[in-house]
């Protein structure tokens, strides 16, 4: 009879081989930019639907598109969604644009 392994012992075997999708996996996941310890962010970082939208001058509508392209990650509890402080200064940044004025700024 085969001794059943369990899912740790697998996961520990997939981790020794640098070509499993688990390795990969986990590796991405170090290096990317995206992948911040959301466990570790205080309570006073993360904002309520109601506070983004007034913040960012923008529509219910708006967020909502933020949030199905993957612009914006959010968190939900029940009906109610918050995102973190970090995020929307993310893709502020993320969207800046500095306009160049044409000419000398006269209107002649």
């Amino acid at each position: 009879m085969k001794t059943q392994k369990r899912i740790g012992e697998i996961m520990e075997e997939l981790r020794k081989d640098p070509n499993s999708f688990v390795s990969i996996i986990e590796r991405n996941a170090r290096t990317c930019p995206f992948h911040q310890p959301v466990e570790q962010t205080p309570l006073e970082e993360w904002r309520d639907n109601q506070d983004v939208m007034q913040l960012l001058h923008i529509s219910a509508r708006t967020l909502q598109t933020l949030r199905s392209n993957g612009t914006l990650p959010f968190s939900r509890i029940g009906n109610k969604l918050y995102y973190r402080k970090e995020d929307i200064q993310r893709i502020l940044k993320d969207n800046y644009t500095m306009f160049k004025l044409r000419g000398d700024g006269n209107n002649g």
